[in-house]
């Protein structure tokens, strides 16, 4: 009996040796800080490589593990990743209690990962135009058993750090162009006050006859004119001033980072109603809310610059809804993860929580903000609120308020 409990204890022993394992890993602290710590890794079932029960680690397009004397920066990125996709996931199942999630089969996670996705042949050639500096969580494919395609399931890939400078960069930077459509209309508007000004100074001195002070000199037509000279030079050369005094190199290590995992497998979580198909702004609005719930915090991919150069988002950033976030090339923006944050506020941590998952079953990879976003907000109210006719009311209040 004594060799029974024995071989048992050595037994559970050698088990959780092979099922928690400590490295390195980029975690946030209290105070949103991105640090590297030391953190335990669960549910690993292999003693050598990154494979775990419900993930595995690889590089590329490999199907091996990383294993756990790879180089240090893999192993660091391997460790990172699966660390905070463990996290993910038990929010989705603890918190959440997502039968869907539990569900899902052992995914894979591609790190270093620069081919893009092919919905037949899972990946696109290696010289078709290399990926970088973002991360990307791709359908299950059939495969295609003539070229030898073996069928794959849901996997999220995380792209190699690139080094890009500020002139390759091929970005629709919203907030710039709202900047410079108000730059236009502030310069249209300084340039009619000096024409007014001009005009009324002229009319003065034909009326009244006035000859110490002439509108058409040096002095009077600096002093009137020399605002619109000012705003019209810094209009012109706004861009080239931006450039010349902005970061000049830009690079994003999406593996190391903690919001940008969580972003990635709320993707995959929320895929039983919103397919993974292509970005849109309400599938993107989506994961960032429950990346943002992950996290704790209404900013992601903040305080983060050494894997990270670029500013994040920010839930609490002030928006109006304007018609370019229906677009594809803004899916990106804040103003859908703002606004659902806010829904949240209205409703409460708890209760706003669970109205978010349940909202899911409402939307498509297809809706629109202003249409099915709207429409399903009023309808999970009226199912799930505990007062839904005040609910509705402050639900309505806060969109009119974001111009919707």
């Amino acid at each position: 009996m004594k060799k029974i409990i024995l071989i048992f204890a050595l037994f559970l022993i050698a088990t959780t040796v092979a099922n928690a394992r400590s490295f390195k890993a980029v975690v946030r602290t209290e105070s949103n800080q991105a640090n590297e710590q030391m953190v335990e890794l669960e549910d690993l079932i292999s003693e050598d490589s990154f494979d775990g029960k419900y993930f595995k680690i690889v590089k590329g397009k490999s199907n091996d593990a990383v294993k756990f004397d790879a180089e240090a920066d893999l192993v660091f990125r391997a460790a990172t990743s699966y660390y905070h996709l463990t996290l993910a996931r038990n929010y989705f199942i603890n918190k959440v209690k997502s039968e869907y999630v539990s569900k899902i089969e052992k995914m894979v996670i591609r790190i270093e990962h620069t081919n893009q996705f092919s919905e037949l042949g899972h990946f696109a050639h290696d010289n078709l135009d290399p990926q970088f500096n973002n991360a990307l969580t791709v359908p299950a494919g059939k495969g295609l058993s003539s070229r030898g395609i073996q069928p794959w399931g849901p996997e999220i890939w995380f792209r190699a750090k690139k080094k890009t400078h500020i002139s390759d960069l091929n970005t629709n930077n919203l907030a710039n162009q709202e900047f410079k459509v108000l730059m236009r209309g502030f310069r249209n508007q300084i340039h009619m006050q000096s024409l007014q000004r001009f005009l009324a100074s002229s009319v003065s001195v034909m009326v009244s006859g006035a000859s110490n002070s002439n509108p058409f000199s040096v002095d009077s037509l600096i002093r009137t004119v020399g605002s619109s000279l000012i705003m019209e030079f810094g209009y012109q050369f706004i861009d080239p001033i931006t450039k010349a005094t902005s970061r000049k190199w830009y690079w994003l290590d999406t593996a190391l980072i903690p919001e940008i995992i969580y972003h990635e497998y709320s993707h995959a979580a929320l895929a039983d109603h919103l397919v993974l198909s292509h970005s849109t702004a309400i599938i993107e609005g989506m994961a960032d809310f429950f990346a943002g719930q992950i996290a704790g915090s209404p900013k992601l991919a903040k305080h983060i610059k050494k894997y990270n150069t670029f500013n994040g988002k920010n839930a609490k950033k002030k928006q109006d809804y304007v018609i370019q976030f229906e677009m594809s090339e803004y899916a990106n923006t804040d103003f859908v993860f703002g606004l659902l944050w806010e829904m949240k506020n209205i409703l409460g941590e708890e209760k706003g929580e669970a109205f978010m998952y349940d909202l899911r079953k409402r939307l498509t990879t297809n809706s629109t903000i202003r249409g099915q976003l709207v429409d399903g907000l009023i309808k999970t109210c009226e199912a799930v609120c505990d007062r839904p006719f005040i609910d509705k009311i402050n639900i309505l209040k806060a969109l009119n308020l974001k111009g919707i």
